[in-house]
């Protein structure tokens, strides 16, 4: 990346780390990756304290270029086209990706902005304790079917999902508690694709309404393809959450 289009150090926005991925061949492994999986990128703009979400939608590796996803606040967009350098951070199965890139021009198809970038010149990875909770709102189909060992069906909402779990909302006269195993936890994405997986409860909290409590249940014996659709769900939540911001 030529020198000019370095991206300034800015104070609002975390120093990346300082050895990283350069190789050619490496980094547009990691960006295809990001690409297939739809991943959600965190996406902040220098001299700007907002952050925005992103995903990749397409790879040129003739041209060296990226094309990321329209930004849903019009701030976000009018700061982008005016700075053009930018800065993204995502998590890719466990792992946090970040890079620096810059904006060469943007264009709309089917009546969505496209923005086209450079390739970054270096991506860092680090190993995160854990993935993204994305909140889900009652526009996300939140609702959640558990059943249990007896065949006892107990019905509630989600109210926040990542790669790994997620916190549920239940009936306050439920007597599931931490160390409990769910034989089945059934929810649909926003496509409407059914997901059934296992769970275990590994801690409940308690709530002001003594109608409902909240448990945290961890996923258990996930396949690729069924860690991958919840990802895809979760991506999907958080970009419907940035455009309700």
């Amino acid at each position: 990346m030529p020198e000019e289009n370095a991206v300034p150090t800015d104070p609002a926005r975390p120093a990346l780390r300082g050895d990283g991925i350069k190789i050619s061949a490496h980094k547009l492994l990691i960006l295809k990756a990001l690409q297939e999986s739809r991943c959600q990128l965190n996406l902040s703009i220098a001299g700007n304290n907002g952050e925005f979400v992103s995903i990749v939608l397409a790879i040129d590796t003739k041209g060296d270029w990226i094309e990321l996803d329209e930004l849903a606040d019009s701030t976000g967009h009018s700061a982008l086209i005016e700075k053009k350098n930018y800065q993204v951070s995502g998590w890719l199965k466990g792992i946090n990706v970040d890079f620096e890139a810059r904006i060469l021009s943007h264009h709309k198809e089917n009546g969505l902005v496209r923005y086209r970038s450079t390739l970054p010149d270096t991506i860092y990875q680090s190993q995160r304790r854990s993935s993204y909770r994305a909140p889900v709102s009652m526009m996300s189909s939140p609702e959640v079917h558990l059943i249990l060992s007896d065949n006892q069906v107990v019905t509630g909402q989600i109210s926040d999902i990542s790669a790994n779990g997620a916190l549920l909302t239940i009936p306050g006269e439920s007597e599931l508690k931490p160390g409990d195993k769910i034989e089945q936890c059934i929810f649909k994405t926003l496509d409407n694709k059914t997901i059934i997986v296992e769970a275990e409860v590994r801690r409940k909290i308690d709530t002001e309404h003594s109608s409902r409590n909240k448990i945290g249940c961890h996923f258990v014996n996930l396949d690729p393809p069924t860690t991958q659709t919840i990802l895809n769900y979760t991506a999907a939540v958080e970009r419907l959450n940035a455009r309700r911001r």
